[in-house]
C-alpha cells in the first residue's frame, strides 16, 4: 500500500521530481527578487512557523511544495546572483546538484563495505587522486567530512597523537598548537574538543597581506622553548577567511620538520588552485604537510558538505579505528590491509554513517574536466584584482588590505572622514540595510580592530560589470 513512497517502480521518481524543478523554477528563479529576502526575521519566523510540519493525513505534494516555495523557498538567499559576496558560500555545479538526486535515492551509507561496495571504493578512489593533485605521496589517504571544521579536526587529532586507551598524558599541558591570527575560528575549537583548550593556540601575528609572518613565528616558538612547551602541530593556512591570504608554506614545514611538530595546512579554500597551471605555484610546501584540508564546497563548487581530510600516511588514519563486532569486524580489517578484504571507511572517520558525496565530486568534475575548473579559479582570482583597482580609484572607498586571492576588504569612507568609531557605526548600517532591503548580501568583519566591508569572489558567472554597481549601491546607502 505504500509502494508509491518509495523508489522501486519505474517512472514514479520522475513524476515526483518533476514538481520540485517546477517549484525551484518559480519561487527561486523569480526575477524581481534579489539576493536576500526583505522580509524582517520577525515576519519571516511567523511565515515559516505556520507550515503544520507533520498534520494527522497527507497533505498532496504539489500543495506541499508550493505552500514551502511560498514560505521557505522564495525567501532563501541566493548564492547564484552576482550581490550575493558575503561568505565561501558558492553557486553550485548543476551536474553536482542533480547527482543529489542520485545520493538521496540510492543512499549509500559510506560506513561499512557491505552498506556501500562500489561506493566506498570510489570515495578512496577520490581522496587518493586528490591527494595526489596535492603533490602528496602514494601512501597518503584520507576521508570526507562535512565541512573543513570537521576536517581540521581530523587533522589536529592526528597531530595530537595516540591517546586513545588512557587520555592524555599529564604532559599534555605543556602542548601547543602554532598558527596564525588569521588562521580559522575551527583551530581553537579543535584544540577545545581534543582536550587541550583554547590557550593550547598559539597565535602568530600576519604581515601587511595576511600571511604567517615568519620572524614572529621563529620568536614564538623560541618563547615556547624557554617557557618548556612544546609545539606538537604547526598550522598552515592556504586562503584566509578574510584577506584569502596564503601562507608561506615551504617555510612552515621547514620549521615543523626541524621540531619534529605536525604540519597541518588548512587549504579549505586554497586546494582548488592546484586545478590551475597558473596558481598552483601559490601551494609550494604543501606536498610537505603531514594533513590538508580541502573544501570541495568552495572552489570546486558542489553542494554543501564535501570537504576532505587527507593524511600524508595512511596509516596514521588508524588512530580513529575502533573495530566492532556487527560493522567495521577485526578480521574484515586484518584483510583489508593486505587488500585481499573489505574496506570499511568508518576506521578512518569520526562519523558512522556518511553520506556518497564522493558521486556527485567525481560526476561533476570528469563533466567540467581540470582546465575549465583551473579557469574559473582564474577568473576569480583576475575579478578580485580588477574589483580591488576600481576600490581604490573610488574616492569615498577605502581598500584596506592587497588582495591575496578572491577576497577584496574595503569600507566606505568619504574623504576627510577620519573618526573611527563613526566610520564603523556606518559600514556597520550598511551592511545590515543592504540586507535587510534584499539588495545585497555583503560580508561585514573587522581588519585592525575596524569594520571592514568584504567581497567574497566564488562564483564564476559574476563578472566586473555585476561588481561596480554594487560598489554604487554601497556608496549610495553610506552617503544616506
Amino acid at each position: 500500500m505504500n509502494a508509491e513512497l518509495f523508489y522501486g517502480t519505474p517512472g514514479r521518481l520522475r513524476e515526483v521530481v518533476a514538481p520540485v524543478v517546477d517549484a525551484l523554477d518559480c519561487w527561486v528563479l523569480q526575477p524581481e527578487r534579489g539576493p536576500a529576502p526583505d522580509v524582517s526575521p520577525e515576519a519571516l519566523a511567523k511565515l515559516v512557523g505556520a507550515i503544520d510540519v507533520c498534520p494527522d493525513d497527507p497533505v498532496p505534494f504539489d500543495e506541499v511544495l508550493a505552500d514551502v516555495g511560498e514560505r521557505v523557498l522564495a525567501h532563501g538567499v541566493r548564492p547564484f546572483d552576482p550581490r550575493c559576496v558575503a561568505h565561501l558560500h558558492t553557486t553550485t555545479l548543476l551536474t553536482a546538484a542533480a547527482t543529489e538526486l542520485a545520493i538521496g535515492v540510492t543512499n549509500q551509507s559510506l560506513d561499512s563495505y557491505d552498506q556501500a561496495p562500489a561506493a566506498t571504493l570510489l570515495e578512496d578512489h577520490l581522496v587518493r587522486w586528490t591527494a595526489g593533485l596535492l603533490g602528496l605521496p602514494a601512501g597518503a589517504s584520507g576521508v570526507l567530512t562535512a565541512g573543513g571544521t570537521a576536517s581540521n579536526l581530523l587533522g589536529l587529532l592526528l597531530a595530537r597523537g595516540d591517546v586513545t586507551t588512557d587520555g592524555l598524558p599529564a604532559e599534555a599541558r605543556t602542548w601547543r598548537i602554532v598558527a596564525s591570527e588569521a588562521a580559522h575560528f575551527s583551530v581553537q575549537r579543535a584544540a577545545a574538543v581534543l582536550g587541550l583548550g583554547h590557550r593550547a593556540v598559539v597565535p602568530v601575528a600576519t604581515d601587511g597581506s595576511g600571511r604567517i609572518d615568519v620572524a614572529a613565528l621563529d620568536q614564538a616558538l623560541a618563547d615556547l622553548d624557554r617557557q618548556g612547551l612544546r609545539c606538537i602541530a604547526l598550522v598552515g593556512t592556504a586562503g584566509t577567511t578574510d584577506l584569502g591570504a596564503i601562507d608561506p608554506l615551504p617555510a612552515l614545514a621547514e620549521r615543523a620538520a626541524h621540531r619534529g611538530a605536525w604540519f597541518h595546512v588548512d587549504a579549505a579554500v586554497g586546494a582548488a588552485f592546484a586545478f590551475s597551471d597558473r596558481l598552483r605555484p601559490w601551494l609550494d610546501g604543501i606536498a610537505s604537510a603531514d594533513s590538508v584540508t580541502a573544501d570541495l564546497h568552495k572552489l570546486c563548487w558542489q553542494p554543501i558538505g564535501a570537504s576532505l581530510l587527507l593524511a600524508r600516511d595512511g596509516r596514521r588514519l588508524d588512530l580513529v579505528r575502533h573495530p566492532s563486532d556487527y560493522l567495521d569486524r577485526a578480521d574484515d580489517e586484518d584483510d583489508a590491509d593486505d587488500g585481499s578484504g573489505p574496506l570499511n571507511l568508518v576506521g578512518r572517520s569520526l562519523d558512522t554513517s556518511r553520506r556518497f558525496d564522493a558521486l556527485k565530486v567525481v560526476v561533476s568534475l570528469r563533466s567540467t574536466g581540470r582546465r575549465r575548473m583551473g579557469a574559473m579559479v582564474e577568473h576569480l582570482v583576475d575579478l578580485a584584482a580588477a574589483t580591488a583597482e576600481v576600490v581604490a580609484a573610488t574616492p569615498d572607498l577605502e581598500l584596506l588590505a592587497p588582495v591575496s586571492s578572491v577576497t577584496v576588504l574595503f569600507r566606505w569612507r568619504p574623504p576627510g572622514s577620519d573618526d573611527g568609531d563613526a566610520l564603523d557605526a556606518a559600514n556597520t548600517a550598511i551592511q545590515r540595510a543592504l540586507f535587510a532591503q534584499g539588495r545585497a548580501v555583503l560580508g561585514r568583519t573587522r581588519h585592525r580592530g575596524r569594520v571592514a566591508l568584504k567581497l567574497t569572489l566564488v562564483n564564476p558567472t559574476t563578472t566586473l560589470d555585476d561588481l561596480v554597481p554594487l560598489l554604487t549601491l554601497v556608496r549610495e546607502a553610506g552617503h544616506g
